[in-house]
């Protein structure tokens, strides 16, 4: 049994859901009970605006749930940014030396790191064994 792809239109990945189980908070700044921001009158999203705290904020919220590039993408659409990069997407880095996913603040990964380390112990103790035995 395949497993289908989870799908969200724009406007409901900013209205989000209140059940957590979902996984889908939304925008905090919007108000169910009158259908727009609470700062202003209408949503600045809703009418094709770029909004400075959705972009901040919420948008990268998307990678949580596995929509990144469809919500980026349907984002663009919506206030009319052309597709070449205005919105920063974090990229994924990669391990120099297997191409692995590496975390933030991490020059290898978990497995190239291990290793990089005990080649680098040895070294040292080898190192260390060679100049007491002179």
């Amino acid at each position: 049994m395949a497993k289908r792809k989870r799908t969200v239109g724009l406007l409901a990945f900013l209205k989000g859901n209140t059940d957590p189980a979902v996984g889908m908070p939304g925008c905090a700044n919007y108000d169910h009970r009158y259908g727009g921001c609470l700062f202003r009158h209408k949503c600045l999203v809703q009418q094709g605006e770029r909004c400075r705290y959705f972009e901040r904020t919420v948008l990268p919220t998307a990678a949580d749930i596995g929509l990144k590039d469809l919500i980026y993408s349907l984002y663009e659409e919506q206030v009319g940014i052309d597709s070449n990069g205005l919105l920063k997407r974090g990229q994924i880095r990669r391990c120099p030396d297997c191409a692995d996913e590496v975390g933030p603040r991490q020059r290898y990964c978990q497995k190239c790191s291990k290793r990089r380390r005990r080649e680098s112990y040895r070294r040292a103790r080898e190192k260390h064994r060679l100049m007491r035995n002179t």
